[in-house]
């Protein structure tokens, strides 16, 4: 489905970024099939990342110690890969 395409695409570009796990990590034991409409993202550091994306136009859920990245079928693979690009950069701005 697009969304499992989507969710990949996001946790491909994640790991590619090379965050610390104690920065940002994922679960990487379960399949993409596995991770639901979302990529899920745990960091002790998630409201303030939260924040540093909301200033660079991204929206994201958060809750508690978890970012949750949500595709959607309007939304183009290079959208979605400038939204993880900007974790990036938020992860810098800590």
């Amino acid at each position: 489905t697009s969304y499992q395409h989507q969710v990949g695409l996001m946790a491909e570009v994640f790991d590619a970024l090379g965050v610390p796990d104690d920065v940002v990590t994922r679960d990487r034991s379960t399949p993409v099939e596995g991770l639901g409409g979302f990529l899920a993202l745990e960091s002790p550091h998630a409201a303030r990342l939260d924040e540093e994306l909301r200033r660079r136009g991204v929206h994201i859920d958060t809750r508690g110690r978890y970012l949750r990245l949500g595709p959607a079928p309007y939304l183009a693979d290079a959208q979605l890969e400038a939204a993880v690009a900007a974790l990036g950069d938020a992860v810098t701005a800590l």
